[in-house]
């Protein structure tokens, strides 16, 4: 275990009742590709830390990470309403919505963190790739060009672009 990380887990061995030291210690061993028990160590943070946003947010990132988008869901829907203005935890909700193929909900999700941050590229382009998934090409045109608008040089949204410029609209 890197020295960083075995210092951690000897100092949440000492004081077990420290949400932050759980939280270091679950990115030491998710650096390590110990998902399951990254996961573990956020589960016991956010109960020693109800009320913090951030824990269930990143709760709901190792769960995805180990497999688990259903708690990966539940967790960062918990995390948006402890901090409705976490423009993160509204984007990979709207991910993980989509993931789960809830593309309405994935929808609401990415316009509530759009709103809450408009400076965001990636934002506009996850909405403009369940867009073009689900036919809407002019509404994905839209949200491409808008992903271009923030960062012109955004490959994946010109090149989303481009392959939505190629495709006949729906009828």
């Amino acid at each position: 275990m890197p020295s960083g990380c075995s210092s951690t887990y000897t100092q949440v061995n000492w004081d077990g009742r420290s949400a932050p030291l759980r939280d270091a210690l679950a990115v030491c061993l998710s650096t390590l590709g110990r998902s399951g028990e990254a996961v573990r160590e956020l589960q016991a943070a956010c109960r020693l830390s109800p009320k913090d946003a951030l824990y269930r947010y990143k709760l709901g990132l190792a769960l995805n990470e180990a497999g688990q988008l259903a708690e990966s869901v539940g967790a960062l829907e918990e995390s948006v309403k402890l901090d409705p203005p976490m423009a993160q935890a509204w984007y990979n909700l709207g991910l993980a919505y989509s993931a789960s193929r809830r593309d309405q909900e994935a929808m609401q999700a990415l316009t509530r963190a759009e709103s809450v941050d408009s400076s965001s590229a990636r934002i506009p382009y996850a909405r403009a790739t369940i867009l073009a998934r689900l036919g809407r090409i002019d509404e994905a045109r839209q949200a491409a060009a808008r992903a271009l608008e923030i960062q012109r040089d955004h490959r994946d949204a010109a090149n989303l672009l481009e392959q939505l410029s190629r495709s006949e609209p729906p009828p």
